[in-house]
């Protein structure tokens, strides 16, 4: 006579393996979480400083936008609200004391587009920012010629009234 047996029921239940699912994907999001945090951090830092240092210098009561940017030296723009409620750019540069430049007394980024589409309309506008080329004021922009490969240009203009400085042309494709 045979013996009957009862099987075990498996280990691994469906709630097991939802359970495994869910702690593995919660697992990853947070390495990920963290992994990105490391990453910003200096960023952040850099950012909060450059913010903390022009909020001091143009007693600033609203910040607008940061800029970033890096040609000859690295260097920090903060567009913000002073107190007198006048828009202010703040130029922070390496081993410089800040700079403080009210907005009127420059051309603003969208008159600079416009004349710069109108002398070149097939140009893809990539960014306009403000910056420092060789410790002068400059509004830079960063566009591409529209062409097929597309190269890609750097544009720089003086900051008070929007003249032309100079251009750099970027290369289509870089050998190894």
């Amino acid at each position: 006579m045979r013996a009957t047996a009862r099987k075990r029921p498996p280990f691994m239940t469906v709630q097991r393996w939802l359970f495994v699912i869910i702690a593995c994907l919660l697992l990853l999001l947070t390495v990920g979480f963290i992994y990105f945090n490391e990453i910003q951090n200096p960023q952040w830092a850099a950012i909060k400083a450059a913010k903390k240092q022009a909020i001091e210098a143009a007693e600033l009561t609203k910040v607008e936008k940061v800029y970033h940017h890096t040609w000859n030296k690295e260097t920090w723009i903060i567009e913000g609200i002073n107190k007198e409620d006048e828009n202010v750019f703040v130029w922070l540069a390496e081993e410089k004391l800040p700079e403080v430049t009210k907005a009127s007394e420059g051309i603003s980024a969208q008159d600079l587009k416009a004349t710069f589409k109108s002398k070149q309309p097939k140009a893809v506008v990539k960014r306009i920012q403000p910056g420092l080329l060789e410790g002068q004021r400059v509004w830079e922009i960063y566009y591409s010629d529209g062409e097929n490969p597309a190269h890609y240009h750097y544009d720089f203009y003086r900051f008070d009234n929007g003249n032309f400085i100079d251009s750099y042309k970027l290369p289509s494709r870089t050998e190894p």
